[in-house]
């Protein structure tokens, strides 16, 4: 599971509420949170915990990982963080302290790249490192070369014995760009590349934003500072509406990933707005009969897709309650009849 923040932006002058890094924008601003859990492997939401902008993923991190262990009794948990939960050593050695204490608990984490220690690690003998090779970004691109090498690293005022399984990534980049280095903390026993592979899957995480921001427009959720506190320097913060709204963003982006599965597995991963466009914002027609409502869609082009579907919905016979608990029933139109050869 990964946990990562979202920022979400406030412009009001009006109240002073604290202030935050918002990586979209490159800049501190006045700024409210959402940390979200996002299991990599399923593509669902989990959890979410909103908070003022001035609270970072370290102040937190553990917190989110003990909410999933309590609530969701989950048999193993592997916990991925990016580097802003591990900004100084202390808070990577709480988080690999929780993963040692909990049996069923490792994490990942991204190191911080600073200086002295990507000079070390850059130092490591060429024989250290694994050599793969990965498809291009796209059909007919060179394929890129990633080299992988394991090392432990002593965190501040420790010692070499307490040092930190360390696995160190280099993407070789041609030509006069440098290459990138992509190192991770892990408390986990598995190989460094299958270590590699999991915490890649954050990637569908970060999507996941983009999606919910530009598709269901979470930025737009209510503001959690109290506008009718008595203060407006100090205003209280309540964090229900933006927590409450952006869940409901969550779920909708469940159930839309839910509803493509059921369809075809080749459409794992569209957004949001895809589907709503290929699938919901259908047009046809109502009718009404003494034991039934019929909703009859006009054709169109993936109509198909939603066959079998909508046997399995028909089989179940759903009602609606508040018309006069009427069956609902779904119906396709039949292709037309091509004319010419």
């Amino acid at each position: 599971m990964s946990f990562d923040e979202h920022g979400i932006p406030r412009w009001t002058k009006k109240f002073v509420i604290p202030k935050g890094y918002l990586t979209t924008r490159n800049k501190f601003m006045r700024c409210e949170k959402l940390y979200m859990g996002y299991e990599v492997n399923l593509r669902r939401f989990a959890t979410i915990k909103a908070t003022p902008g001035n609270i970072e993923l370290r102040d937190v991190a553990s917190l989110l990982t003990r909410r999933v262990l309590r609530h969701g009794q989950p048999a193993s948990l592997h916990a991925l963080f990016d580097a802003g939960a591990g900004k100084s050593d202390a808070d990577v050695r709480a988080l690999l302290d929780l993963a040692e204490a909990t049996e069923n608990l490792e994490v990942t984490l991204r190191a911080c790249r600073y200086p002295s220690r990507v000079g070390r690690w850059k130092s490591l003998p060429a024989d250290a490192f694994t050599s793969y090779e990965e498809p291009g970004v796209c059909m007919g691109a060179r394929p890129k070369e990633i080299r992988v090498a394991e090392t432990r690293t002593v965190l501040k005022d420790e010692t070499p014995e307490q040092a930190v399984r360390t696995i160190v990534c280099r993407q070789v980049i041609r030509g006069p760009k440098k290459d990138r280095w992509h190192p991770l903390y892990t408390s986990d026993d598995a190989e460094a590349r299958e270590v590699l592979d999991t915490f890649r899957l954050r990637q569908h995480h970060e999507q996941g934003y983009r999606v919910e921001v530009h598709d269901e427009f979470l930025n737009a959720v209510p503001c959690g500072y109290d506008k009718d506190s008595p203060d407006r320097h100090r205003p209280r913060f309540h964090r229900g509406p933006p927590q409450l709204i952006g869940w409901l963003a969550c779920l909708v982006y469940n159930a839309c990933a839910a509803f493509l599965e059921q369809l075809s597995p080749a459409l794992a991963g569209t957004f949001v707005s895809t589907v709503r466009r290929t699938f919901f914002n259908r047009t046809g027609n109502l009718y009404c009969t003494p034991n039934a409502l019929i909703v009859y869609l006009e054709e169109f082009r993936e109509q198909d897709l939603l066959v079998d579907y909508i046997d399995r919905f028909n089989a179940a016979q759903h009602r609606v309650p508040w018309l006069e608990n009427r069956q609902l029933i779904l119906s396709l139109s039949p292709h037309a009849a091509r004319a010419g050869p």
